[in-house]
């Protein structure tokens, strides 16, 4: 699931004059089957709502909202305020920690107009796992009105998250499926241009650079915004982590609340490694060790898990020599 917001808006046609229905358009176009949708009031002669109006969505959106959900993504349809994207960061961080439980990231835009420079500047800024920032920022996206007429739109880059957050929450895909080669639809051409060099200088950046590739929008390299090290910039990588730490909790529920016996931590142990051989076999990790179960040395009423392993890492590079030889 996908939160989206945006000040909120009567129309409900897919334009961008209706910024939610646009955007809940172009992810589930392109994959995602439940979108949530968060509306923020409009500050007084803005196009936006206020910072701390946008402060109390979040807030709204933290911990299990009604039904049980927990939403995977938030992704903002506002790409001009610094300040939201470190409150989100801030937000997305607490919530998937350990006491919260609700591991979640988020995939954000640059409003247009935005320099790379300053797409650059902001990335590093963030330097999180959990927030990934697209670019360029703005595309063109054709639209056909209810008397049948195509109209031809600039947006800006939170559209292109939107569509590429409702590719990464797809069903039909798995947490270990790289981004970089993903195809995104729903767009005429982006709407500013890059070279090579420049797309490199932005993915060093902690940048995911779009470029285009018609009909489509191709992922030219996933990331996020800590390029610290590997486990760090691999979008892939957080998210099997978070599916780790979500199917291990629903393992072990049944272990709690039952009495401390001398075979439990034998049962414990063999449910963690079927688990872990299951990811392996579903190829979501590629090996794993070290599963191991004791009782907290301050604690009887505390049992200690650990294991180790290894997530699926996307192949994103092919280095190729040839050898010249005048006859062989």
């Amino acid at each position: 699931s996908i939160v989206a917001w945006r000040p909120s808006n009567r129309l409900s046609v897919a334009t961008p004059d209706s910024p939610l229905s646009l955007a809940a358009y172009l992810a589930i176009i392109n994959g995602a089957v439940v979108v949530g949708l968060k509306q923020v009031p409009r500050e007084a002669g803005s196009n936006y709502g206020s910072l701390n109006d946008y402060r109390d969505a979040i807030t709204e959106l933290e911990g299990v909202l009604p039904g049980q959900i927990k939403p995977d993504m938030i992704t903002p349809l506002r790409g001009d305020s610094t300040q939201l994207f470190q409150l989100l960061k801030k937000s997305n961080e607490i919530q998937s920690s350990i006491r919260y439980r609700s591991e979640r990231t988020s995939i954000i835009g640059m409003a247009a107009g935005s320099l790379p420079v300053a797409a650059g500047n902001l990335a590093q800024s963030l330097s999180s796992a959990r927030m990934r920032l697209v670019y360029p920022d703005q595309a063109l996206i054709s639209i056909q009105d209810a008397a049948g007429i195509t109209k031809d739109y600039f947006v800006d880059g939170p559209y292109l998250a939107a569509a590429l957050t409702g590719s990464v929450v797809s069903p039909n895909l798995d947490v270990a499926t790289p981004w970089t080669g993903r195809r995104l639809v729903g767009f005429t051409q982006l709407g500013r241009r890059l070279d090579a060099v420049e797309q490199n200088q932005l993915a060093v950046k902690g940048i995911t650079v779009l470029e285009d590739q018609p009909p489509f929008i191709r992922v030219r390299h996933g990331l996020t915004t800590d390029m610290s090290n590997i486990l760090t910039k691999l979008p892939t990588v957080t998210l099997i982590s978070d599916y780790v730490q979500q199917q291990a909790r629903k393992t072990l529920e049944r272990f709690v609340g039952i009495k401390s016996l001398p075979t439990v931590l034998s049962q414990i142990e063999s449910s963690m490694a079927t688990m872990l051989r299951s990811l392996v076999t579903a190829q979501i990790i590629t090996a794993y060790t070290g599963v191991k179960a004791n009782m907290s040395p301050d604690d009887p009423t505390v049992a200690e898990v650990q294991a180790y392993y290894s997530p699926v890492f996307p192949l994103l590079y092919l280095v190729v020599t040839f050898h010249l030889r005048s006859s062989l």
